[in-house]
C-alpha cells in the first residue's frame, strides 16, 4: 500500500514538473513569437515577404512550436500612400492542442506594420487584392452557397475589417 502511495506521489510530482516546464517553454515561445507586432523582428519577417514575384504565393515559416503561412496579396493606395496587404495563418502547438490564428497585416511603404486585423478562421482571410478592394469567400447563410464579398477600402484603413455582409472584426 505504501509503495502505491509513493508511486502515485512520484508520478504526480513528475507530471507536474513536466507540465510546468512545458508550460514555461510554451509561454516563452508565445511571448517571443507573438509579442508586440511592431517589433523589428516582425517587421523584417513580413517585409521579406513583400516580393512582387511571390505575390499570391504561400510562404511558409517553421519554428519550434510555430508554423506560419504568409501570403502577400498585393497593394492598395490611399491618399497617395502605398500599403502592402499580407495574410498570415499561424498554428501554434500547445501540448496536444494546435491553436490557429488568422491575421491580415497592412504594411506601409517602408514595410512596417501599420494595421492588423485578427480574424476567426483561416477561411475568412482574403484571397485577392484588386483596385483597392479585398476579396473574401464566404458561405451565404440563406442560400448555403459560396459567394465573394468585396471590401472596398477608399479613404483610410478601416477600424474594423468586414469579411462578409454584417460580419466585422
Amino acid at each position: 500500500m505504501k509503495l502505491r502511495i509513493i508511486q502515485g506521489l512520484l508520478f504526480l510530482f513528475i507530471s507536474t514538473s513536466c507540465y510546468s516546464t512545458t508550460t514555461d517553454n510554451l509561454e516563452k515561445n508565445l511571448t517571443t513569437s507573438t509579442s508586440s507586432e511592431n517589433t523589428s523582428r516582425y517587421e523584417s519577417k513580413y517585409a521579406k515577404c513583400v516580393v512582387t514575384k511571390l505575390k499570391t504565393k504561400k510562404q511558409k515559416i517553421k519554428e519550434e512550436n510555430l508554423e506560419e503561412t504568409i501570403v502577400y496579396l498585393g497593394d492598395i493606395q490611399l491618399n497617395g500612400k502605398l500599403f502592402h496587404v499580407l495574410t498570415s495563418y499561424r498554428e501554434i502547438q500547445a501540448a496536444l492542442v494546435v491553436h490557429g490564428h488568422s491575421t491580415i497585416y497592412i504594411l506601409d511603404s517602408k514595410k512596417r506594420i501599420v494595421k492588423e486585423y485578427e480574424l476567426g478562421q483561416p477561411e475568412e482571410l482574403p484571397f485577392m487584392v484588386e483596385n483597392n478592394s479585398l476579396y473574401f469567400h464566404y458561405i451565404d447563410s440563406k442560400t448555403n452557397e459560396r459567394k465573394t464579398y468585396i471590401n472596398k477600402i477608399e479613404k483610410e484603413l478601416p477600424k474594423l475589417m468586414c469579411v462578409e455582409p454584417d460580419d466585422y472584426y
